[in-house]
């Protein structure tokens, strides 16, 4: 039975926030038809003893169920367990609770400096909420992860979120580029042209020891390649796991996406559902419908992405296909890149 390597949960869409690009299109409260606390423990161990080895337990805001600790000292000794909250809601106390529940490590968006992120988050304050979080946690010993969306807010100011980043001092850095998916719209969406930019910027920035990778961006194994760092051969036997920071397209391959009401998706960009963990186990579903199938197999990708060399170290991403083809399987419209059997025609 196959088995992602990363599964998420939605355990709310309840958020203090009003993020810009919110793709849960979180609301201040919860609603009606979430998991139950024993549902997800079932889930749980389905994930556990199917072997997937890393559960996040996202919304919304995970902080906003009354049970999320239980959920949490639950899940952390049967399956590496991180927890993603919005940040709005930890002090000491909290952050405390949260090393005690067992989680291995915790994220907190920052976008950039103050004016940036309280733009893009919606809420005046949200960069103190962010600093308030990041520094109590770090005070109780949680590893903290800074995650950074690159938007049209951001994106001619990479050098400033950088500073803004590295002002934490985070275990880790991970850089997404925005899907119009959610409450995010294409008008908020960097260009093709801008996006190979930010690429080579984080590659350059892993050259001089940047502890930094790219989620949503496939396109960095190829961008690494055209700058012949430790160039990745597009090799069939690679799948599309990490290399050297670089992650293809992992929606359906390796990684899945669970909802607040039980609903199984690729991941939270791509909101085609697949089935219901009320109704299934999350492991059969996972391994037998024919979504999950489809974006497991290279050779099922259609346009320029089903002849590219880099499909099976890249594949394109499903989710910005599916956001502006409405076919997941479709060629990514966001690359730049010319693969070279089209080149060969010309």
């Amino acid at each position: 039975m196959v088995a992602p390597h990363v599964v998420v949960l939605e355990s709310t869409k309840a958020c203090d926030l009003a993020c810009k690009h919110c793709r849960a299109v979180a609301l201040p409260h919860r609603l009606p038809g979430e998991l139950e606390t024993w549902e997800i423990k079932r889930l749980i161990d389905d994930l556990a003893s199917s072997g997937v080895k890393l559960f996040v337990v996202s919304g919304g805001d995970a902080l906003k169920r009354e049970d999320i600790f239980e959920i949490l000292s639950y899940s952390s000794p049967r399956i590496t367990t991180a927890l993603s909250p919005s940040g709005s809601r930890i002090d000491v106390s909290v952050a405390q609770e949260i090393k005690n529940s067992g989680v291995s490590i915790v994220s907190i968006s920052v976008d950039g400096p103050e004016e940036i992120h309280d733009e893009f988050r919606g809420v005046r304050g949200a960069f103190k909420m962010a600093s308030k979080a990041i520094s109590s946690l770090q005070e109780v010993g949680v590893p903290v992860q800074i995650n950074t969306t690159v938007s049209k807010y951001n994106v001619n100011r990479l050098e400033e979120v950088r500073e803004a980043v590295m002002s934490f001092n985070p275990r880790y850095w991970d850089i997404f580029m925005l899907i119009p998916t959610g409450r995010a719209t294409r008008e908020m969406m960097i260009s093709p042209y801008e996006g190979d930019m930010v690429m080579r910027t984080v590659a350059k920035w892993r050259l001089e020891g940047l502890n930094v990778r790219m989620t949503c961006a496939p396109y960095l194994v190829r961008v690494m390649n055209e700058m012949g760092i430790r160039p990745v051969p597009p090799d069939n036997t690679y799948g599309r796991r990490s290399i050297q920071g670089a992650r293809g397209c992992m929606a359906g391959n390796g990684y899945a996406f669970v909802a607040y009401d039980g609903t199984v998706y690729p991941c939270g960009f791509l909101p085609i559902p697949t089935g219901n963990v009320r109704h299934r186990k999350f492991s059969e579903i996972y391994d037998s419908s024919p979504v999950f199938r489809a974006l497991r197999d290279p050779g099922k990708l259609g346009g320029k992405c089903g002849i590219c060399e880099f499909r099976t170290v890249c594949g394109g991403c499903r989710a910005r296909a599916f956001s502006i083809t409405e076919d997941f399987l479709a060629e990514d419209p966001f690359c730049s890149y010319v693969p070279t059997r089209v080149r060969m025609r010309v």
